[in-house]
């Protein structure tokens, strides 16, 4: 009897020394749903927004997409709201606008499945990749620091850098562009659903070897400059045969008339030589000017037959789409 009362002492002090099974507090509540995209805006914007939003739908469902566009972009002023953002890339790819379309899917896309739903947003992932295989992807790298790259007469960047982006598939072009360098001028044909990469490598002119040329064979501006001299020194015989016919009349009328006489008192002989001095004067005087001129010509064509470094200008058709230009390329 004794140990059967110390084993109920013992028990009961057990069961005393056993800590009460208490209920767990509850949970605390669980944050607000994060909302980014309607951060700053008021709730007269949102109920704005909405309203808008709903008429756009309205429009959609007639088969009135360029309205609809219209007012979802009427709403995206007051709301960038993904939901907008997709509806508006729907309306654009019925208008067959699949670049701008897949734009606006970057958008409506960015803040995850939390911003469209589960539903939605699947169905943009499955319009974004049907997009990509309508669209065709470019990346463009140039090291060349200062160097200016455009594409379709639009500047992309300033290298040194490098830069990627979707455009429609097609013909484009990509011209790269420095003072001091040959400017580099690429015709591209992009295909759908691909990526094509460009690197673009600039050339100094300084590099390039230089050719030296001439405007005529060296021979002609010299002929011309000899000509010249030729015919002015044909004039020199003339000249003094002019002086000693002039220098004969002298002398004769100095002979003949020494107190002076009539013009018709002179024997012919004499008034023939000067009429001959007359004569050989003017042409040599003729042959003194033509030939200094035809000297002087080819003087001037000397100068201007120089060796000189050869230039090239080269010209290349730009075409991209609602895009068409000419770029010239002067090479030294």
């Amino acid at each position: 009897m004794r140990w059967l009362a110390v084993l109920i002492v013992l028990s009961s002090s057990l069961a005393a020394a056993r800590p009460k099974k208490e209920p767990l507090p509850p949970p605390p509540p669980p944050p607000p749903a994060s909302r980014p995209w309607a951060e700053g805006v008021t709730p007269e914007q949102q109920t704005e927004a909405f309203r808008i939003f709903k008429e756009a739908n309205a429009l959609f469902a007639e088969s009135q997409h360029a309205a609809a566009l219209a007012r979802y972009r009427d709403a995206l002023k007051l709301w960038d709201h993904p939901a907008i953002r997709y509806n508006t890339a729907v309306a654009l790819i019925n208008l067959d606008q699949p670049l701008a379309a897949d734009a606006e899917l970057d958008s409506a896309l960015r803040f995850g499945e939390s911003a469209l739903g589960s539903d939605t947003y699947k169905q943009a992932l499955l319009y974004k990749k049907l997009l990509g295989g309508q669209l065709a992807d470019l990346a463009v790298t140039c090291n060349e620091p200062g160097a200016e790259v455009m594409l379709d007469g639009q500047k992309l960047f300033v290298a040194p850098g490098d830069k990627s982006v979707r455009l429609l598939p097609g013909p484009h072009s990509l011209v790269a562009r420095k003072a001091g360098y040959l400017t580099e001028t690429r015709a591209l044909m992009l295909p759908p659903g691909r990526r094509s990469d460009e690197k673009v490598a600039m050339v100094s002119l300084a590099s390039l070897p230089t050719r030296t040329v001439r405007r005529w064979k060296p021979w002609k501006p010299w002929a011309l400059f000899g000509a010249g001299v030729v015919v002015a020194l044909v004039g020199v015989p003339l000249i003094v045969d002019a002086k000693h016919n002039f220098d004969s009349f002298d002398a004769e009328v100095a002979r003949s008339c020494p107190n002076g006489c009539a013009p018709g008192a002179l024997p012919s002989t004499t008034l023939d030589a000067r009429s001959r001095g007359s004569a050989e004067n003017s042409a040599a005087i003729g042959m003194f000017a033509a030939g200094g001129a035809v000297a002087v010509a080819g003087s001037v064509l000397l100068i201007l037959n120089t060796p000189h470094a050869e230039r090239r200008l080269a010209l290349a058709p730009s075409l991209a789409p609602g895009y068409t230009g000419l770029v010239a390329t002067l090479r030294f």
